[in-house]
This record gives C-alpha cells, structure tokens and sequence, in this order.
C-alpha cells in the first residue's frame, strides 16, 4: 500500500478518472496510464501512474491531504 501526504491540489484529468465513493472519498481510473501528479509534504512533486480499474483513496485531517493506493494497481 503507498501513501503520499500533502497540502497541495492534487492534478488528474477528469476524463480519466470518476468518483466512486463521497465517502470515504474514493476515485477509480477509467483508462490505463492514468497519471496524478501530487506535490508531498516535503515539497517534492511525485508523478503516480495507475492501471485501468486502480482505486485512489483521498482523506483528510486539517489541512493535509492523504492519498493511498493498492501497489497492485500502479504501473
């Protein structure tokens, strides 16, 4: 399981990935090679490629973003 902490916007195209869950706020990529590009807490930018059907799970606690993920469903 990976997880990158943030307190920055999070980039993904609309046209590649849909909502699955409000809550916990969950998304799904309709595509392979789905990309999301995350600024982390230490100010590094990490670019994330997921497969077809990869779940990202989002959470927050005050202003930090959490974001997770199954390794299983990155390329």
């Amino acid at each position: 399981m990976g997880e990158i902490a943030t307190n920055e916007d999070i980039t993904m195209a609309d046209n590649e990935w849909g909502m699955i869950s409000k809550d916990p706020r969950m998304y799904e990529s309709g595509v392979d090679n789905a990309v999301i590009e995350v600024v982390d807490k230490e100010n590094n930018l990490q670019k994330i490629t997921f497969k077809k059907g990869g779940v990202l799970n989002l959470g927050r606690q005050g202003d930090t973003i959490y974001l997770s993920w199954d390794d299983a469903d990155i390329t």
